[in-house]
């Protein structure tokens, strides 16, 4: 599966369909009026409800979370929304069980759908209501937030109270520690350096992919450690090439939030475009210039490195749906050119269940009432286009892999065009009264039909003209023979050797090579449109290595691949920062840390960041300070470390893989090294010559 070349429709699985009525109580109310209880949907339903999806032609369905939640209402609401684990290798028996996930995957497979899970490694259910954090391993149970709350203990490094959870309290400042290493509303904080955390929460993500799944939704990717989720997703990419995608709320790319530095030196998953969603609803729900709002997209899509794998949508679960949101007489139109545009964007479009069904609470707006019950209908205008746009996205290359550019915008027209090779889209919507637009436009000489409403256009001689009706949206576009082999996307983009990767593109032939950082790699698979191989082993020390083919005596565009050396895991990375002040980074000589990364301040005096590292390889860093958005000063400060579960960083060497020595606080004095230094090199004398 080429993801950038499907559709994705959400499902709230306790809200769709109630298939199995014999798993509806307790916590159920069958008249769906109460937004906080069970409703009763579940698996069986929507296995039922699958050739209606089908029908849609989405080919991917992302489903709200399914482990065993927990057995108590907490804060006047049962779990049905599934964000309250208790046990990540059960499936919540409201819902069903593993073979019933199992045989949703199965006949979704037969309908050329995939499944993608809705999976929350940062938290488990509420720390101080329900039960308490209670925690269990495949029914067994492990602890609760109380009884690990005896267990923890100070990290001397980072100043959290930890063992199974972190006991730090609810985020008060969302920004730096807390925002890594306290609860989330109260929710239950997982400490995923605990090993056993480590390797309870990656077995728990197995069991979906072992049961059929094809990828995942990771829930606030925002509130835990980077270089974890790094190691969690490699972990899962040996499973096979599955898409990952990541939830981090934040309203902006404003460039003092901590989003801003997850774009600029880590693209090592997809995320959920929630920053350009409020823009986009209100620019045409209320009042609001496409000019801006052209620019705003563009300037997102520029963090990057694949601006087809992110994720977009117009409705949620977490947001109001764009129709209870607008109050206007023609939000109707509006909305089908929302829903159009979200579909053309470069990205991968979301659907939420019932946008199709212009679906909308009468009780309410926010959370809970965005997640009304669902309401069956496919021939709707919403739904046409839907349908209409996501077959196009199976056959048209620039839809699916095609570059971002304005040809025109002022505050209520917009064209804009996509291209790949021999592929075009030209997508141009007015907002205003109706109008006559002359575009230069690189196309053939013709007459071109939109795909949606068949209206015209015709070029000569590199000039476009057509005419846009009030509230019009038209998607014009050619599809061409592909001459030579492009590359669109590579599916996952990050991977460590041994691992597989899927090429999708175009042009590709029937056979070739494919070379990854300058060695031939092993072809699983080959057709015209995606390849599979195996990543080789490869000596780099750069974060991103390229990816091209070779077929019919031509080769293709250098696509990017984060490459990890291998052997990978989380370590936390501390330095001795007493003497240090200021925004500090990190950058290395191997490819986890060949890009900057950003430490953490810590109440003990420490700098701290979490980083996949191969186990047991020695490797160097230097140090910067600096703000994200300005160019990094160099430190002129190297410190070594070997790679394992906790790292200090020592001034030296490490004397052999099995010591690791805390040095003396970093500062401008070369003073205190000195002794330090004179002591390492008496000591490996002393047992140099004890050795002989």
């Amino acid at each position: 599966m080429v993801p950038e070349r499907g559709v994705i429709y959400q499902v709230m699985i306790d809200r769709f369909y109630d298939g199995n009525q014999s798993n509806d109580d307790p916590f159920y109310d069958s008249n769906h009026r109460n937004y906080r209880l069970y409703w009763g949907g579940d698996l069986e339903g929507l296995i039922d409800k699958l050739d209606y999806i089908k029908s849609l032609g989405v080919s991917m369905i992302w489903v709200s979370p399914l482990d065993d939640n927990i057995n108590r209402m907490a804060s006047g609401s049962a779990p049905y929304h599934g964000y309250w684990t208790r046990d990540y290798k059960g499936i919540e028996e409201h819902f069903g069980d593993w073979s019933d996930f199992k045989r949703l995957t199965e006949e979704a497979r037969k309908r050329g759908i995939c499944v993608i899970v809705d999976y929350v490694p940062n938290h488990a259910g509420p720390a101080t209501d329900g039960e308490f954090g209670s925690l269990y391993d495949n029914g067994t149970k492990v602890t609760d937030y109380y009884k690990d709350a005896k267990k923890a203990r100070l990290n001397p490094y980072t100043g959290s109270r930890e063992a199974v959870y972190h006991h730090n309290g609810d985020i008060k400042e969302w920004r730096g520690f807390q925002l890594k290493y306290a609860n989330l509303y109260g929710l239950a904080d997982f400490n995923q350096l605990n090993p056993w955390v480590d390797s309870y929460l990656t077995d728990g993500a197995r069991l979906f992919v072992e049961n059929g799944a094809c990828g995942f939704r990771i829930d606030a990717a925002k509130h835990m450690d980077l270089g974890w989720l790094e190691s969690f997703y490699l972990r899962l990419y040996s499973e096979r090439p599955l898409f990952i995608y990541g939830e981090y709320y934040a309203l902006s790319t404003d460039r003092t939030a901590d989003l801003y530095d997850f774009y600029r030196y880590s693209n090592v998953s997809p995320l959920l475009a929630i920053p350009i969603r409020g823009d986009m609803a209100r620019t045409f729900a209320f009042l609001g210039s496409l000019k801006d709002l052209s620019e705003e997209l563009s300037s997102y899509y520029s963090l990057f490195v694949y601006p087809n794998k992110q994720v977009n949508f117009l409705d949620s679960h977490d947001l109001v749906r764009f129709l209870n949101m607008a109050d206007r007489r023609d939000k109707m139109e509006r909305f089908h050119m929302a829903l159009a545009l979200t579909m053309t964007l470069p990205g991968i479009p979301v659907i939420y269940y019932g946008d199709e069904s212009y679906l909308v609470s009468r009780d309410g707006k926010g959370d809970p009432y965005n997640r009304p019950m669902m309401v069956f209908n496919n021939t709707t205008e919403a739904a046409r286009i839907i349908r209409t746009l996501a077959e196009l996205r199976k056959i048209n290359d620039a839809l699916a892999f095609g570059n971002f550019r304005t040809l025109y915008a002022n505050y209520s027209t917009w064209a804009f065009e996509r291209t790949f090779g021999a592929h075009k889209l030209l997508v141009t919507m007015n907002k205003g009264s109706p109008r006559d637009l002359t575009l230069n436009l690189d196309w053939p000489d013709g007459v071109y039909r939109d795909a949606l409403y068949n209206a015209e256009m015709a070029v000569k001689d590199g000039t476009a003209t057509l005419t846009l009706q009030k509230d019009g949206f038209y998607v014009f576009h050619i599809e061409r023979p592909q001459e030579r082999p492009l590359i669109g996307s590579l599916t996952p983009s990050t991977a460590r050797p041994g691992q597989e990767i899927l090429i999708g593109g175009a042009g590709f032939g029937e056979s070739g090579r494919v070379i990854v950082g300058g060695r031939e790699a092993e072809v699983l698979s080959w057709n015209s449109t995606a390849i599979l191989v195996r990543v080789p082993k490869v000596e780099t020390s750069s974060a991103w290595v390229n990816v091209t083919v070779e077929s019919n005596g031509k080769r293709s565009n250098p696509a990017k691949l984060r490459y990890y050396s291998g052997n990978d895991v989380p370590a936390l990375v501390v330095i001795n920062g007493t003497n240090l002040r200021g925004q500090l980074w990190i950058r290395g000589n191997i490819s986890e840390l060949a890009e900057p990364r950003p430490l953490l301040r810590s109440s003990r005096g420490y700098y701290f960041t979490v980083v996949p590292l191969p186990n047991g390889t020695v490797f160097s860093v230097r140090l910067y300070r600096g703000l994200p958005w300005e160019k990094l000063e160099p430190l002129n400060v190297t410190l070594y470390g070997i790679g394992g579960r906790t790292v200090v960083l020592t001034l030296e060497p490490p004397v052999c893989p099995t010591t690791t020595v805390v040095h003396s606080p970093i500062g401008t004095n070369p003073v205190p090294y000195i002794a330090p230094a004179v002591l390492l090199l008496i000591v490996a004398t002393v047992v140099f010559r004890r050795r002989g």
